[in-house]
């Protein structure tokens, strides 16, 4: 995974599910509203829909690694997503997106003022906030240094904080 910070929105996986949002969802409704749940629905699919798309190919510990290792941290990676796009959006009353359009690719920037938060959207962001923090979690154990590890368990629990407030 390519990182160059600590949020997810700042890493290639969590960048590609972001596009995946961007193209699937907001596009679609002119960005005028984050739909949660239909974000969290399509994430899921899109990950599950990849794994099949791999289970398909012949077995091999390459593909085998691929679906364990990348696909799999997805699910944690779309969550912890979401939960950042949500805690940005409490913070600050906008959801900043940025959409690359045209042959050149150039960044649109749209600000989004409208989330739409069912009562069932909020646990399991929150469960997942609470199991990363674990130090036997994965996401825990991937970081390189102390100090950025401490970085990140700080943001992680501001978001984590910022949900239950808004619970």
């Amino acid at each position: 995974m390519g990182a160059w910070g600590i949020t997810v929105r700042q890493s290639d996986d969590g960048l590609d599910l972001l596009d995946t949002i961007v193209a699937e969802q907001l596009r679609k409704v002119d960005f005028a509203a984050f739909n949660v749940s239909e974000a969290i629905t399509l994430l899921n699919q899109t990950i599950q829909e990849e794994i099949e798309q791999y289970k398909q190919k012949p077995p091999s510990k390459a593909t085998d690694f691929y679906i364990s290792e990348t696909l799999m941290h997805d699910f944690t990676n779309a969550a912890l997503l979401i939960a950042e796009c949500l805690y940005d959006y409490y913070q600050t009353g906008e959801f900043v997106v940025y959409d690359y359009v045209g042959e050149n690719y150039d960044p649109v920037e749209y600000h989004i003022k409208n989330f739409i938060v069912t009562g069932n959207d909020l646990p399991p962001l929150l469960a997942e906030l609470e199991s990363v923090q674990s130090p036997e979690h994965w996401k825990y154990q991937g970081w390189a240094s102390e100090k950025i590890l401490r970085q990140w368990l700080k943001h992680i629990q501001s978001v984590q904080q910022s949900l239950e407030k808004n619970l």
